[in-house]
């Protein structure tokens, strides 16, 4: 960029000795501005006139624009294509766009167009602008992308440019972390207080009922679980019902950085709360998917939600006495269960065991107190796995899940079905450990949360695979498409690399939804969920499934 434009003071040089060539705003919503209206914006009516008798089209969608908003309400929509090079915006008479506001500089910001792309520099030393919630604090201007939020002190621009994608890091020092936000910045009003909604019990035969297929769901609102962790509660864009068993999970089919990525996510809620469906989703170290929803997801948006799926369920297995073992965010399917226990007075005798690196690390912490406190069949026990100060009050389990502590905590435990989830390694040590003691396996239900989980969903675009030791043919029968793999790559995964769709959801062998017929010798993981009656009928599921010799696949 041309190094005058870094130079303060020729804002305001121009401002007080040269004349000002102001914009006009496309559309003017509507005006709560506490001054009068500035000379430099056009009321909507206005740009309508100017526009019909000048012959000039009017665009009733202005593409790319800048949106003003205050108190939640838009004041200015300007197209960007009529803003100059250069749009100063404060409390000056003479800046491009007027605005009035309690510590709104004189001149506060300058946006510029340049080579095609948008940036913003503050002019105002004290106070400053945000970006995303940031404050900018580089002496450059910093280039803006789709979706991007501007606030000033009572007001955020909202730029809308198509095909501008925000970069993966900002430039080292541009952006700063404020440990608390004044409140003279611009904050978007709570939303509306929504009615009781009394006809959801009037007349609630007349609701919808989901339990099946892909639906759109509006977020209603995220809470704070623990320092890494949200819930994300969903609601159907019209009052919906959710039915689906304690313990299942969803898949979300997402738009990212302009890919189709599918994320398998189990519920923290549960049926017996009927209106709102919840998932509880912790921020994984590099994690696509978990950062995004952590980072970008925010009220009122809308996501599209495929499922119920999954057969890690007490559903499954009825029984009087129950274990839970939860590590991590592994505990979400045990809390929709637990909810389901506690909401409907289940005769059911339960014991909970859940494992956190810290105290910070519980999730659902107040909850499960709740229930340890009122339902005396429902015991609760916490383990801390990181070292614990001595000046802290804990008085709970210290250490990893042991033998010693199972047989403390559950003495019964031979009497019961367990129910374990948690990442792979906690679940193998604590499979192995149940080994150990001598305890019924065919009475252990377990899910991992592991690498399969977490794959992308574009099946369309062929890959070229590495092959590792021997390799066979595979043939597709319904597209009549042979090709090569060894034994290293999934079913699944090498129809995906050769451009073809097998339906899938869980990618762990839980939900069955790539169940295919297959003839030839293959190998699956010991973790599959199929049934012997599907193997014998000569299915796979092709999420865990390898070749190991020439197959054929009706796929």
């Amino acid at each position: 960029m041309d190094d005058t434009i870094l130079d303060d003071n020729q804002f305001w040089r121009r401002a007080f000795f040269f004349g000002q060539n102001s914009i006009s705003a496309l559309e003017r919503r509507r005006h709560d501005l506490t001054a009068s209206p500035a000379a430099s914006i056009d009321h909507g009516a206005e740009h309508w006139m100017k526009c019909l008798f000048e012959g000039a089209p009017l665009d009733s969608d202005p593409g790319d624009k800048m949106v003003v908003l205050k108190n939640g309400v838009v004041v200015h929509e300007i197209a960007l294509h009529r803003l100059g090079a250069e749009t100063l915006i404060g409390r000056h008479p003479t800046a491009d766009l007027q605005l009035e506001s309690h510590r709104l500089g004189m001149y506060h910001l300058v946006v510029l167009k340049v080579a095609g792309r948008v940036y913003v520099k503050s002019l105002d030393q004290d106070v400053g602008v945000l970006l995303d919630r940031k404050k900018l604090t580089g002496k450059a201007p910093l280039a803006l992308w789709d979706g991007a939020q501007v606030d000033l002190p009572g007001y955020r621009l909202e730029f809308v440019l198509s095909g501008v994608a925000k970069p993966a890091e900002s430039a080292d020092g541009a952006l700063e972390e404020l440990a608390e936000i004044p409140d003279f910045f611009y904050t978007p009003p709570a939303p509306p207080a929504s009615p009781l909604l009394a006809n959801l019990v009037d007349e609630r035969a007349s609701i919808g009922l989901w339990s099946e297929g892909t639906t759109v769901l509006k977020v209603v609102d995220i809470i704070d679980e623990a320092t890494d962790t949200k819930t994300f509660r969903l609601a159907g864009e019209q009052p919906l019902l959710f039915s689906y068993r304690p313990g299942q999970f969803v898949t979300f089919v997402l738009s990212i950085q302009g890919e189709e990525v599918k994320r398998s996510y189990s519920m923290s809620s549960s049926p017996s709360r009927p209106y709102l469906l919840e998932v509880t989703i912790k921020r994984v170290p590099g994690g696509l998917v978990s950062n995004w929803f952590c980072d970008e997801v925010k009220l009122g948006d809308r996501l599209s939600v495929k499922g119920p799926h999954g057969k890690f369920s007490c559903f499954e297995y009825p029984c009087s006495k129950m274990l839970f073992i939860g590590a991590g965010s592994g505990i979400t399917p045990i809390v929709s269960m637990g909810r389901w226990i506690n909401d409907t007075g289940a005769d059911v005798d339960v014991k909970l065991l859940a494992s956190f690196k810290s105290a910070p690390d519980i999730i659902f912490r107040k909850e499960l107190e709740l229930w340890s406190a009122r339902n005396p069949r429902f015991g609760v026990g916490v383990t801390l796995t990181a070292e614990v100060p001595d000046t802290d009050a804990w008085d709970g389990f210290r250490g990893r899940v042991s033998a010693e502590m199972l047989r403390a905590f559950v003495p019964d435990i031979d009497e019961r079905h367990v129910f374990l989830c948690g990442p792979e390694p906690f679940s193998h040590s604590v499979t192995q450990l149940l080994q150990g003691m001598g305890f019924d396996l065919g009475r252990l239900h377990s899910e991992s949360f592991g690498s399969g989980r977490s794959a992308q969903g574009t099946t369309s675009r062929k890959k070229t695979l590495q092959f590792t030791g021997p390799t066979h043919r595979v043939t597709f029968a319904n597209s009549g498409l042979t090709v090569e793999t060894d034994e290293q790559i999934s079913l699944l995964e090498l129809a995906e690399a050769n451009g073809l769709e097998i339906e899938y959801s869980c990618r762990v062998g839980s939900c069955g939804m790539c169940e295919v017929k297959c003839k030839g010798d293959v190998k699956i993981d010991k973790e599959c969920g199929i049934d012997a009656r599907s193997k014998d009928a000569g299915f796979v599921y092709a999420c865990c499934t390898w070749a190991v010799g020439d197959i054929e696949l009706q796929a």
